[in-house]
């Protein structure tokens, strides 16, 4: 599951799209984001059948996109980040890591729909990343923007082996605190 990512790298963001969006270090559910469908948006992330408008999903199973009746007639985004953070679960705690490629802009597949918002596409974690969470988001290549936007379900999984994640600060759990020192290593 991913519940929180970052976007810090604005510049680049600015650059490769030509959109302005504010660095955030700490993005949450039912903010405003910034998703590609194809052409930059900012929309709610948070997304809700048109026949049940308060479901308020932020995810959706890669597996089971295509069946779920919550995401028939749902369209293709593609959100744009600099990492992720998930929490591993252990036995008293709930540790915070954040995931990213270094120095790369991340893309996940996502959903969206024109009266909610959209969701991120999570599939089964690779047996590295599935030390801290059995899901992640379903990561795509700059290349498979394009396909994934036209509707193809089917992606090959190439920038799954090159994510790095380390341990951060408790302080991610609040989605008020938003700065660089939240992703720092402990």
């Amino acid at each position: 599951m991913c519940g929180r990512y970052v976007l810090s790298d604005t510049e680049v963001v600015e650059k490769k799209f030509k959109t302005k969006v504010p660095a955030s270090y700490n993005i949450a559910p039912s903010q405003n984001v910034l998703v590609l469908k194809p052409n930059p948006e900012m929309i709610k992330w948070s997304y809700s059948p048109k026949w049940k408008e308060d479901m308020n999903l932020i995810n959706c199973r890669h597996e089971t996109l295509l069946e779920k009746p919550s995401f028939r007639g749902s369209m293709r985004c593609v959100f744009v980040a600099n990492g992720w953070i998930e929490w591993q679960r252990l036995e008293n705690e709930k540790k915070p890591f954040f995931h990213s490629i270094k120095n790369e802009l991340i893309y996940f597949a996502g959903i969206y729909n024109l009266t909610s918002g959209c969701a991120v596409v999570t599939c089964q974690s690779t047996q590295r990343i599935a030390q801290v969470h059995h899901r992640q988001p379903l990561l795509l290549e700059e290349k498979q923007i394009g396909e994934w936007l036209s509707g193809k379900h089917q992606v090959e999984r190439k920038k799954d082996d090159l994510v790095d994640f380390y341990e951060i600060s408790k302080q991610i759990n609040s989605p008020k605190n938003n700065n660089s020192q939240l992703l720092e290593q402990i």
